[in-house]
């Protein structure tokens, strides 16, 4: 598979110019990765094709507090599997099922996830949880072009009603 060379389209939230919208190709989506860091920073976090020979994607030029990574990829089953704090020291995801789906064409959400690495005793807590409004506020303040374009959609396990509510709420509001 041709992941990486899915990958090259990286736009930060907060850098995210109107004119700059990336087209996608025919079986591409839009993802959101929103990160939110505290305790130690990470050196990536790995987010892989949930294909047995599927490449990874690494979220880098990670900071404390929150992270928010716009990319482009191949639709498909992902998965996050790791914490890499430094070159010989991780923390496995794999069994914490943090899982998103990638619809074609659609911004795709899968949830925040959340990470407190304690250096000082070597363990970390991490949660995936899903704070759509949030999402939503971030990118009507830095990709209105984008949202006209492609529909925001949760992706994570559970379902979530806000989105569709957000979104009729506001239709009928401009009517």
């Amino acid at each position: 598979m041709r992941f990486i060379i899915y990958c090259i389209l990286f736009l930060s939230f907060n850098c995210l110019a109107e004119n700059n919208v990336e087209h996608l190709g025919e079986d591409e989506g839009y993802v959101i990765l929103p990160l939110v860091i505290s305790g130690m920073v990470p050196e990536s976090i790995i987010l892989e094709d949930s294909d047995i020979f599927g490449a990874s994607y690494k979220v880098k030029k990670l900071k404390a507090g929150e992270n928010f990574e716009l990319i482009i990829l191949p639709a498909g089953e992902y998965k996050w599997s790791k914490i890499k704090v430094n070159k010989s020291y991780y923390f496995n995801l794999e069994e914490s099922e943090f899982n998103l789906t990638v619809k074609k064409d659609k911004i795709n959400y899968g949830g925040h996830l959340i990470i407190d690495i304690n250096s000082q005793f070597g363990t970390a807590n991490y949660n995936y949880v899903n704070r759509s409004s949030q999402v939503i506020k971030e990118l009507e303040d830095c990709c209105k072009t984008l949202t006209t374009q492609y529909s925001l959609t949760f992706t994570g396990k559970s379902e979530d009603p806000y989105i569709e509510f957000y979104r009729s709420a506001t239709t009928e509001r401009v009517n």
